[in-house]
């Protein structure tokens, strides 16, 4: 920046010095691999992780601040201790309790070591955790088989079948309880014994009486015997217990297809159907509840019988009427009512007999008339009517009238199958279509063409011309065709135009266009009028054909005793020092950026400034 013809530099970060020659970063003041980085007038350096400090120089692992062999661990701005197992907290000083989460199993007791422990187990466990039951059947106390289950500092013998005692060292006597029954005599064994038993009585004890209960069924009756016994049968059974049904069946006692049911000392039949009685013996009478309708006849079957059906029912039982319309009995579309062996027909309009299979004859009655023909149909009729007739019946005398066959309003009069026209002027002929030529005697003159009317005829003039006749001679001055004042003069079928100033064309209806070439300079705008213009000149420009550059220097613009100079529409100017902006109206602040040094403070001027230094600095910038 220019002062007094002198200059001050203001420097980018990190650099200072009358031309920032001095780098604040140059002599790597920050350590321990941190990094400088320039600011405005200064430094400041980002530390490496575990390391604080204007330069870094705070080493936070050095001496270790974590306890019991942990090891610091730098982080950025601070630290942190990994600890070696047992201990924690931020700085590891803190002994980890391992019984804390009771790790003894079965009652030990924990005693807490650094990153161990030591169980002191209850009686009967072992292990590190006391994990294991001492096994107190391994010496096999259990005698003669018997099984042996450890417990805690214990064990039980499960004896082998005939053994007790702590040890399964004794044997049980089995005939100590005087296990065999009715008089029988016991044999001890090993857990076991025998029992000879007494005559009628047999079991492992002696406990089964062969007559109790007895063997014999059926009402049978048990005879003991030396070591078995016998039955005596009641009537109808047979075999050693008496369990054989004797069969009363076997003479096929059931008539007729009956089955037989054996009983005891007796049989009952079961009947097949339409037979009843002890032995199936009797027919059934099917007809015996009279079950034919309608007045039918039954006649008896074996478990079944039929029905002849009075006239005009059916079905198995006569109960269904026949329906005597089923084959559509009734023609013509006759709708068909059923009866009892009969029916009746409803005949549709123009069809009688029984079945409607009669049309009736509409012409009978000779409706058609004038000699009308009649033509019979169902229900109906139609008339064929004589020349001149009409109508259903041939009534009506047709009006050969209407529609009007005269023709250019002639009036007709009607006759029978004929007609008579009555002509207006101008037309003849028998229908009128014929008109009267009024072109025939060539009425047009000066060469008009003839057009013929209805009793009459028009002209067609030749350009110039009118009247009816074409006779008179037609001024193309009136009305004047000539725009804008021009005068006219006739002629036939023609005039001229004689234009005033300005003006041309035919009728004098073209404006001159006085903007062609264009007569305004400088790029304005022309805009024609009658014999004359005007220009619209551009920006910066002024004169009948903008022939003249305005002066945008007068009066002039530039403040501050800046020097103007003119353009098109425009103009700049230059300042004088200490000013800037288009007019040279703002003074340039030359205290920003500030130049002051060290906290100097600076005082703006026109193309200058004074710095008021801080106590310690001087010189024109406080360097």
């Amino acid at each position: 920046n220019r002062v007094d013809g002198n200059y001050t530099c203001s420097c980018a970060p990190g650099f200072i010095g009358t031309n920032c020659e001095n780098d604040m970063c140059a002599s790597s003041p920050c350590e321990n691999g941190g990094t400088c980085n320039g600011v405005v007038g200064d430094y400041i350096c980002s530390c490496s992780p575990g390391f604080l400090g204007a330069n870094c120089q705070n080493d936070l692992c050095s001496p270790n601040p974590c306890k019991n062999s942990g090891t610091c661990v730098p982080q950025p701005g601070d630290y942190s201790c990994s600890c070696v197992d047992g201990f924690v907290g931020y700085n590891c000083t803190i002994d980890i309790d391992e019984c804390a989460s009771n790790t003894c199993m079965n009652g030990g007791t924990c005693t807490d070591g650094v990153n161990q422990f030591t169980c002191n187990c209850a009686d009967g466990f072992t292990g590190d955790l006391c994990q294991n039951d001492i096994a107190e059947c391994a010496s096999n106390p259990c005698l003669n088989g018997g099984t042996c289950t450890d417990g805690v500092n214990s064990f039980t013998c499960t004896c082998a079948a005939g053994y007790t005692g702590d040890t399964c060292g004794k044997d049980i006597d089995e005939c100590a309880t005087n296990p065999c029954m009715n008089g029988g005599t016991c044999i001890d064994d090993v857990n076991q014994f025998t029992c000879n038993c007494a005559d009628g009585f047999s079991g492992d004890r002696c406990q089964n009486d062969l007559c109790s209960p007895s063997p014999c069924e059926n009402g049978g009756t048990c005879v003991p015997q030396s070591g078995d016994y016998s039955c005596s049968c009641v009537d109808g059974y047979s075999g050693s217990t008496c369990k054989t049904n004797i069969d009363n069946c076997t003479t096929n006692p059931c008539m007729n297809g009956g089955k037989c049911f054996d009983g005891v000392n007796s049989f009952t039949c079961a009947c097949a159907a339409g037979y009843t009685g002890d032995t199936c013996e009797t027919d059934i009478d099917d007809c015996a509840s009279n079950p034919c309708m309608h007045g039918g006849t039954c006649t008896d079957g074996v478990n079944s019988f039929s029905c002849a059906c009075a006239d005009g029912y059916t079905g198995d039982i006569c109960d269904t009427d026949i329906d005597d319309c089923a084959l559509n009995p009734c023609k013509h579309g006759g709708t068909c009512t059923d009866g009892v062996n009969q029916f009746t027909c409803n005949c549709a309009d123009g069809f009688t007999g029984d079945i409607c299979q009669n049309d009736i004859d509409e012409c009978a009655s000779n409706p058609c008339l004038n000699g009308g023909t009649c033509t019979d149909g169902v229900n109906s009729y139609t008339c064929a009517c004589e020349a001149g007739y009409t109508g259903d019946t041939c009534g009506t005398d047709i009006n050969d009238c209407d529609p009007n066959p005269c023709m250019n309003g002639g009036t007709c009069t009607d006759g029978v199958n004929s007609f008579t026209c009555a002509c207006v002027d101008g037309y003849t002929g028998d229908t009128c279509g014929t008109d009267i030529d009024d072109c025939a005697t060539n009425p047009c003159m000066n060469g008009g063409t003839c057009i013929d009317g209805v009793n009459s005829f028009t002209c067609a003039c030749v350009a110039g011309y009118t009247g009816d006749t074409c006779g008179t001679d037609i001024n193309d001055c009136n009305p004047n065709p000539c725009l804008n004042g021009g005068t006219c003069t006739d002629g036939v079928n023609s005039f001229t135009c004689t234009c005033v100033a300005g003006y041309t064309g035919d009728t004098c209806t073209t404006d001159i266009n006085d903007c062609d070439p264009n007569p305004c300079m400088n790029g304005g705008t022309c805009t024609d009028s009658v014999n004359s213009f005007t220009c619209a000149c551009a920006a910066g420009y002024t004169g009948d054909t903008c022939e003249t550059d305005i002066n945008d220097c007068d009066p002039n613009p530039c403040m501050n005793g800046g020097t103007c100079t003119d353009g098109v529409n425009s103009f700049t100017c230059a300042c004088a020092a200490g000013y800037t902006g288009d007019t040279c109206e703002i003074d340039i602040n030359d205290c920003d950026p500030n130049p002051c040094m060290h906290g100097g403070t600076c005082i703006d001027g026109v193309n200058q400034f004074t710095c008021n230094c801080t106590n310690g600095f001087t010189g024109s910038i406080c360097q």
